[in-house]
């Protein structure tokens, strides 16, 4: 009987240190700004066919976004506000970016106009869609 006992006792004590931890968490302040980590693996868009793909993207702020050049012509993956720009990018090279802060970025080529995507940063994930079917 003691041994079923102690058990029960290390079961309730464990019990209430976990329910004791989830409400300390559950209060936790967000509105608290943590520094940005770049994810450990940066999630991959591709050039090919003069199309970003996936034409929309949604990452975790601190999360990082590799472009990578698998088509025939040279592209830029660059921001249509001008935050950021890849510059060139051959055949085969890739650049990668890591975004410090959420919003919805809006991805161009400057060699290619009709080469549009979208990146939301810290939003819901919206599913990908088809390259060429960016929304603009």
């Amino acid at each position: 009987m003691t041994k079923n006992f102690k058990t029960i006792a290390t079961f309730a004590l464990a019990a209430v240190a976990a329910v004791t931890v989830g409400r300390y968490a559950a209060s936790a302040d967000s509105s608290t700004t943590a520094a940005v980590t770049p994810t450990a693996t940066p999630m991959l868009v591709t050039i090919k066919d003069f199309a970003f793909n996936p034409s929309t993207l949604s990452v975790p702020v601190g999360g990082s976004v590799t472009f990578k050049n698998l088509d025939t012509a040279s592209h830029t993956a660059s921001d249509a506000a001008g935050t950021w720009d890849s510059g060139n990018l051959d055949t085969g090279q890739s650049w990668t970016y890591t975004f410090a802060k959420a919003g919805t970025y809006k991805i161009i080529c400057k060699y290619h106009p009709s080469m549009k995507g979208t990146i939301v940063v810290g939003g819901p994930a919206p599913s990908p869609s088809p390259a060429g079917d960016s929304g603009y």
